[in-house]
């Protein structure tokens, strides 16, 4: 990543006790209220962070920082400027900062043991997988920075490493001898493992007021000037062909976006317009409605720019959560920057592999939590006002009877298309064979059902069949559940065979039941109409049933295979349901 992490005190809203904001992934979302100090964060990393970087590293005067009186942090408590800089000990950084140290002091265990025990204490970690080294300057905001001296000593009453470890560490590190623990080998050894020796990342800023001008020159990526920027990558010069390939991929963006494979953007000669062209017909971008301008803005700028750290104020304003959704996907799979979007929207919150912060208000001082689990982004929803009522766990649901239904389908559907993912395009609910009777699919109140649809209206179900030979019927409620299944936004699956067990390649099962249970003597039946989890036990030579949870995952381990009885069709049509209900395809077939 372009920036591990950052920890600010005494800025703006935030006060005297040290935020730290990290490790930091490809998507980063601070969520919370209005003036929480979101936008404060911003605010900092695009005027103020490269600058601090090049100070501390000595490429810049301190007279330069840009600080402003209104940048001094102004709450009810006392507080001094601090300035933390994360590391995440997992990343490539970290792994670049030892080998920086070995090549030129050569390579040493000892001292590579030390450094791991060190930036992975708890002082610099607050128990998450990033290390903070903090500054603070010697006067005043535009004075020389260097590390803060109660963190010195911080550091030294931990006793993390004894004297001798340091002063090891350091004659490791620099080469010299002699010195002292708080003037030479505490602070010059951090030094040398700083994350301000890595290259200094280029920030930018897409403010939350974006619109589309004829600018060329612009400080910001809002809009302005974004004309011209396409007009670069889509006609670029004979040495920079590349540049079209980004030009093409917003297009493809666009086409998506407006769900039309006709569609493609274009600059004309005068530069005066993004055109649309769709449906042998030309419009100018402005005319398709402000969500989709708006998203095209931020896709154009996070295209044109490369390996940037990109802050994004409030993303959502004018897009519907399905272009939300799309614009994120974009962003984490068709383009290398890093992003830090603020926001007020819940549907970022479950974008896969980002990282989530609070960012709540609180007598005066702005404070920022990870939110990891679920009840932590619970806690975000209330906090922004969300309700029950307001939010859709996911897209869809897939009603099951039991875990072992869930294991299959889930390895099933990684088979057919790695890109869903349970949580987020759809979850799987456990309704148990005996509560079938009282559930029902239709809105209309019937006595002692449960209506399903109000959970979410993209639902369907899974159920076995349990008939043991081919001229049995399926129950009346089971046929009452498939006729209201397929009457609404999803369907009723019926299992082909007697259970969802009987669509397991024979071998395989009997393999997977041999393997989870010592006891078996031989397999009873494994024909489509069979329990086939039934066995006979060695010695007692009675019949029992297989656990089948653990044959599930067992079986989920081996490749699977969906040419059994009406397998693939399901699967597919399962797979066509959930793309549907996440707007990801147009319609579902009956």
């Amino acid at each position: 990543m372009l920036i591990d992490g950052i920890a600010l005190s005494g800025y703006r809203s935030f006060g005297s006790k040290l935020q730290k904001f990290g490790p930091l992934q490809k998507i980063n979302i601070l969520i919370g209220q209005n003036n929480s100090g979101k936008s404060n964060i911003l605010k900092f990393l695009k005027e103020h962070y490269v600058d601090l970087v090049n100070v501390i590293r000595g490429r810049k005067p301190p007279s330069e920082l840009k600080f402003s009186e209104l940048d001094t942090y102004k709450g009810p408590e006392q507080s001094s400027f601090q300035f933390g800089i994360g590391l995440n000990l997992e990343g490539p950084k970290y792994s670049a900062i030892k080998d920086m140290i070995s090549h030129r002091r050569g390579e040493d265990q000892r001292r590579d043991e030390l450094i791991d025990r060190l930036i992975s204490a708890k002082l610099f970690t607050d128990g998450s997988r990033a290390a903070f080294f903090i500054y603070q300057p010697q006067s005043s905001f535009k004075s020389g920075y260097a590390f803060s001296p109660d963190w010195i000593k911080k550091i030294i009453q931990e006793n993390i490493l004894s004297p001798e470890e340091w002063r090891y560490l350091w004659s490791q590190s620099t080469g010299t001898s002699g010195g002292s623990l708080e003037n030479h080998w505490i602070p010059e050894s951090l030094k040398h493992l700083s994350p301000v020796n890595i290259e200094i990342p280029k920030i930018e800023m897409i403010p939350a007021i974006r619109k589309v001008s004829q600018t060329v020159a612009t400080p910001d990526y809002s809009g302005e000037g974004i004309i011209h920027s396409l007009a670069k990558i889509q006609n670029p010069s004979y040495n920079e062909p590349h540049l079209r390939k980004s030009f093409d991929q917003i297009n493809e963006f666009a086409r998506e976006v407006l769900g039309n494979n006709s569609v493609s953007i274009e600059i004309p000669y005068q530069r005066d317009m993004i055109n649309v062209y769709m449906d042998g017909k030309t419009l100018p971008l402005d005319s398709m409605g402000t969500g989709v301008h708006e998203v095209i803005i931020l896709a154009a700028a996070a295209t044109v720019l490369k390996n940037h750290v990109l802050c994004i104020e409030e993303p959502e304003l004018h897009l519907h959560p399905v272009l939300q959704k799309k614009l994120i996907c974009y962003l984490l799979e068709k383009t290398d920057n890093q992003y830090i979007i603020s926001t007020h929207s819940a549907h970022f919150m479950d974008t896969p592999n980002a990282a989530v912060f609070h960012i709540k208000y609180d007598k005066g001082n702005s404070i920022i939590e990870s939110a990891i689990s679920p009840k932590e982004k619970s806690t975000i929803c209330n906090d922004l006002g969300y309700r029950a009522s307001d939010l859709l766990q996911s897209n869809s649901i897939i009603w099951v009877e039991g875990p072992s239904d869930r294991i299959y389908l889930n390895h099933w559907l990684q088979s057919i298309d790695p890109s869903l993912i349970e949580g987020i395009h759809y979850s799987i609910m456990f309704y148990g064979g005996r509560l079938a009777s009282h559930l029902s699919a239709e809105d209309s109140s019937i006595e002692d059902f449960i209506s399903l649809r109000k959970l979410n209206r993209n639902i369907c179900i899974v159920m076995d069949s349990d008939m043991s030979k081919s001229t049995d019927r399926i129950n009346k409620t089971k046929k009452r559940l498939q006729k209201e299944f397929d009457k609404g936004q999803g369907f009723a699956w019926v299992t082909k065979g007697r259970e969802i067990e009987n669509y397991i390649d024979p071998k395989l099962l009997e393999k997977a039941i041999k393997q989870t249970h010592s006891n078996v003597k031989s397999i009873i039946s494994l024909g489509k109409y069979s329990n086939c989890l039934e066995y006979k036990r060695k010695n007692k030579n009675d019949t029992v049933t297989a656990d089948k949870i653990k044959v599930a995952l067992k079986v989920s381990k081996s490749k699977a295979n969906l040419d059994i009885l009406d397998l693939r069709k399901m699967m597919e049509k399962l797979r066509g349901f959930i793309r549907v209900s996440n707007g990801l395809e147009k319609k579902l077939k009956k």
